[in-house]
């Protein structure tokens, strides 16, 4: 029996309605596959289109009703994903007449208020925009708007690191009892602790790939899954060099790292998130591959496989 950790990637997860329930069913039936052969599965979703839609409507409404902070919108995207894929798990185990339970959990991940205070933006969230729209937002709104991967301009919000999740012991037992878990959603809900013990959300937004990497160290998972638009990790991206990655060491990727190969907000935190697990967990493996290659991934025959050598 091996524990699973799969983080979905927010654009991967489109924002047309329709396309969105089509891939999160996908989701469901290949999560089931792999749970009624007795596997731990803990799946944690991306929020970037969803998260951005809902400024967007924040925006909108300001004259009429309050804004939601950054750290209620996570917790809204949180269930605005969660329910329909956790819907969808579940009937789908309806379905082969299963017994295994699914839960979405509602995620509070912990943060360093320090660091939280001296961190630039770096983490995009919301819909593309051409370079002069993102000019004009920036001017009228003072936001943070910044070109990502060649695809358009969006914008840029503090990502911090996380530090802890403070519902790990429940996800544990989730587990342990056989249920199919969803938690981490859109990175989490970014907290910090204060004096007393209590907690307080904080204006952010957590990288989804850091918070599967806790989870999956967290609870000794032994391979940490992370899907995106792309096939494979690539160097030299975009370029009549371009070349697949297939089985990587952890020296190869940080001298990768290093040569800058990979975007910063984009592929790079995917990368980080992955060496970062493979480091933490010996013998555990990393995998970086297409969302639409699920079935492969979870087989070995598709993605970039990271491992210690």
């Amino acid at each position: 029996m091996s524990t699973y950790v799969i983080a979905i990637g927010g654009n991967a997860l489109a924002q047309n309605a329709g396309d969105l329930d089509r891939i999160l069913r996908e989701i469901a039936v290949a999560a089931v596959d792999f749970a009624v052969k007795g596997h731990h599965i803990v799946l944690v979703h991306g929020n970037g289109p969803q998260i951005g839609n809902l400024v967007i409507q924040n925006e909108a409404a300001r004259p009429v009703i309050p804004e939601n902070s950054m750290d209620e919108c996570v917790a809204m995207t949180q269930a605005m994903i969660g329910y329909p894929l956790q819907q969808h798990i579940y009937n789908e185990l309806q379905t082969r007449k299963s017994d295994l339970q699914v839960a979405t959990i509602v995620t509070q991940v912990l943060v360093d208020r320090d660091k939280l205070e001296s961190l630039k933006p770096t983490k995009p969230i919301g819909p593309f925009y051409t370079k002069e729209q993102a000019r004009q937002i920036a001017e009228e709104t003072g936001m943070v708007m910044a070109e990502d991967s060649g695809r358009g301009y969006r914008r840029l919000v503090a990502s911090p690191k996380p530090e802890g999740i403070v519902e790990i012991d429940t996800i544990r037992r989730l587990l342990d009892a056989g249920a199919i878990v969803i938690s981490g959603g859109g990175g989490g809900i970014p907290v910090v602790r204060e004096a007393d013990g209590s907690l307080q959300g904080v204006s952010a937004v957590i990288d989804k790939d850091f918070t599967a990497e806790q989870i999956a160290c967290d609870t000794g998972a032994d391979e940490l899954l992370i899907l995106t638009g792309e096939e494979y990790v690539s160097v030299n991206y975009g370029t009549s060099d371009q070349r697949a990655l297939h089985q990587v060491t952890l020296q190869d990727m940080e001298t990768y790292i290093e040569q800058g190969q990979f975007p910063e907000g984009s592929m790079l935190p995917k990368v980080q998130a992955a060496k970062r697990f493979v480091t933490h967990r010996q013998g555990g493996t990393a995998v970086i591959g297409s969302l639409t290659r699920i079935w492969d991934i979870l087989d070995g025959t598709s993605g970039t496989r990271i491992q210690c050598g």
